[in-house]
């Protein structure tokens, strides 16, 4: 007897994925519970995407079938249009998909908790230098940044500063939510290239170069196994 398929696994593009979420053709059913994910765990995560490491499949189901209907939300972030029915539903990878979508795809700060579960909304910036070192710790070089862009001692003075671009560019911090945004992403590299004046730019040139070639195309050509 032969046994009828019932589910295909393939490598879907994490561009495409992000790109469903915001279309709302990706939602999640709505008895899935909400986004818990904190901000340690996001780190991790964005380091793992950046080196190409696993980060394991993902279950969706698709919508349409007669049989079994779900009430569907879309995911956090995400505005909400009774009007735009789903094609897919989150059964499994909820807080992976989630964490990935706030921290490179939605233009907002990621409303997260800390280590002791306070919340704070965060940012999530590369710092190339670090991203760079062959002997670096890549989960040091992803860097949570404060709702404002800055960094604060414990009496509250500003140490770091990234809250406009040119800020961004001189200390090397790379904002995700431009990895996707091509527009974005090429202001950046500008501003970057232009910092370094006319005698320094090739050697500039060269570093954006191999950060792009070495961190941002793994982002922009990573996929995730789909059931």
């Amino acid at each position: 007897m032969t046994m009828k398929k019932t589910f295909e696994s393939t490598d879907e593009p994490l561009p495409d994925l992000l790109r469903s979420i915001r279309d709302k053709r990706l939602q999640l059913p709505d008895f899935q519970r909400g986004w818990i994910w904190d901000d340690d765990r996001i780190r991790s995560l964005l380091a793992s995407v950046s080196l190409s490491y696993p980060i394991g499949a993902i279950m969706l189901l698709q919508t349409g079938g007669n049989n079994i209907r779900f009430q569907a939300r879309p995911v956090e972030g995400v505005p909400a249009d009774p009007r735009q029915e789903p094609e897919e539903l989150i059964l499994d990878g909820q807080q992976r998909l989630t964490s990935l979508y706030q921290a490179l795809y939605h233009q907002a700060p990621v409303d997260t908790t800390d280590a002791k579960r306070r919340r704070i909304k965060r940012w999530y910036y590369l710092d190339c230098a670090e991203a760079l070192n062959p002997n670096g710790n890549r989960e040091d070089a992803i860097a949570s940044i404060p709702d404002d862009r800055k960094t604060r001692n414990f009496r509250g003075e500003v140490q770091r500063d990234y809250s406009t671009r040119a800020l961004e560019c001189s200390a090397e911090m790379f904002p995700l939510t431009a990895l996707f945004d091509e527009v974005e992403r090429n202001a950046w590299q500008q501003e970057y290239l232009k910092q370094a004046g006319q005698d320094g730019v090739f050697q500039r040139l060269t570093r954006w170069n191999e950060f792009y070639e070495t961190v941002i195309r793994r982002f922009q050509e990573y996929t995730v196994p789909v059931i």
